[in-house]
């Protein structure tokens, strides 16, 4: 990231031609100091007054002044004051230019035009009305290490009060349609490692016209970078297999939940609020950590009792890992146009032959004598993650 963002500046400045008025700045100090060194009586072999002429013309250039070598004849005077005045606005022009290049880069950063040079970051893609209470959410279950690239279409001024809400945590902003290639790459999308398509639906815009475009950007993804983890959001659940079909490991239906919970909150007030503690981190929030490895071969009870006695943690369940499925696992039997589709998209990506998608199998409430092993992650409610 650190020498992304130093060839991106040294390219800066190259374009504004930094370099060519630092060399002019460094030729007209030189031939100052020839000069000074030429007409001012001094003694000492060559180089000790060439020496002391250029720190003359250093300090004169700088206009610092310190006084204690200056020229006493008139051509030294003459010379001199042709530096100063060359000198003072070649550097001028310099100190201008170097400035405006980070002015402009800061502008282009708050407004969203700023490439993200960020690597193992999350990509957020899309911006609807409950956006902001997902990223604080996700913010907090992050590591501060972790970025964060939002890119969407929504105003600089909104972003900015945004980013200004998380001042620890690295949040990016990136104004631009989410579906484009080229806004994908001034993302880093090949140094990503998890992309999130949100439903982001704009005026004018049918539920199959939000859907299509979440379908488009998943295919753009995983052409841009094969082993990048894509969960999306869907507003029809009948796309929900072509969205799997095109490389998404989880897939969400906006809404989907709701009826469950509302149906809790009628039955049972007081369950609803363990819901709704649980899902917003209330206090107590799920964590999922690793099997550690010194626990594999042994009972879920070990794991359990340790959770319990050193994290005071509840461990509810557990889900395991299982080995990657082909493109034509998932695919559907009878030939479609959309199958066809994507099919080729992947073909002329040359990654035909996996698409890294793994297929998760959960147990919750898991027999206290059922035998762990690798692969396996342990859901715990606790007060924030296990470090195991």
């Amino acid at each position: 990231m650190i020498k992304g963002s130093v060839t991106s500046f040294i390219r800066t400045l190259q374009r504004e031609r930094v370099f060519g008025l630092t060399l002019a700045l460094v030729v007209i100090l030189m031939v100052g100091s020839i000069g000074f060194s030429l007409v001012e009586p001094a003694e000492g072999p060559w180089w000790t007054r060439f020496g002391r002429a250029l720190w003359w013309g250093m300090v004169t250039l700088t206009t610092v002044g310190y006084g204690d070598v200056v020229p006493v004849t008139f051509l030294g005077r003459l010379v001199g004051v042709t530096l100063m005045v060359i000198g003072f606005l070649s550097l001028s022009l310099v100190t201008a230019t170097v400035a405006s290049v980070f002015i402009e880069r800061k502008f282009r950063q708050e407004k969203g035009l700023e490439a993200v040079k960020s690597t193992q970051h999350i990509l957020i893609l899309g911006w609807p009305e409950d956006a902001e209470a997902l990223l604080d959410q996700l913010l907090k279950r992050l590591p501060l290490t972790i970025a964060v690239v939002l890119i969407n279409k929504a105003p600089p001024e909104q972003m900015d009060a945004i980013k200004e809400k998380y001042p620890q945590n690295a949040v990016f902003y990136l104004r631009g349609d989410y579906s484009r290639e080229e806004i994908l790459l001034k993302a880093n999308v090949q140094g990503a490692f998890k992309a999130i398509i949100l439903a982001d639906r704009q005026p004018g815009e049918t539920a199959a016209q939000v859907d299509q475009r979440t379908l488009f950007t998943a295919l753009t993804l995983k052409a841009l970078h094969a082993k990048i983890r894509i969960m999306g959001e869907l507003l029809r659940p009948e796309n929900r297999t072509y969205l799997e079909r095109a490389g998404a490991e989880e897939v969400l239906i906006r809404g989907q939940y709701d009826s469950s919970l509302l149906a809790g909150a009628i039955a049972s007030p007081a369950l609803f609020r363990v819901y709704t503690s649980l899902l917003i981190g209330d206090g107590q929030g799920l964590w999922d950590v690793e099997v550690p490895i010194q626990f594999h071969g042994r009972p879920l009870s070990e794991l359990s009792a340790y959770l319990q006695e050193f994290h005071q943690g509840i461990l509810i369940g557990i889900y395991t890992e299982g080995k990657t499925v082909s493109l034509e696992d998932l695919l559907s039997e009878e030939p479609s146009a959309i199958d066809d589709f994507i099919r080729r998209k992947f073909a002329e990506t040359k990654m035909t032959h996996l698409l890294g998608r793994t297929k998760v199998e959960c147990h919750i409430n898991p027999p206290a004598t059922l035998t762990l092993g690798p692969h396996q992650f342990a859901v715990v409610i606790a007060s924030q993650r296990p470090s195991l």
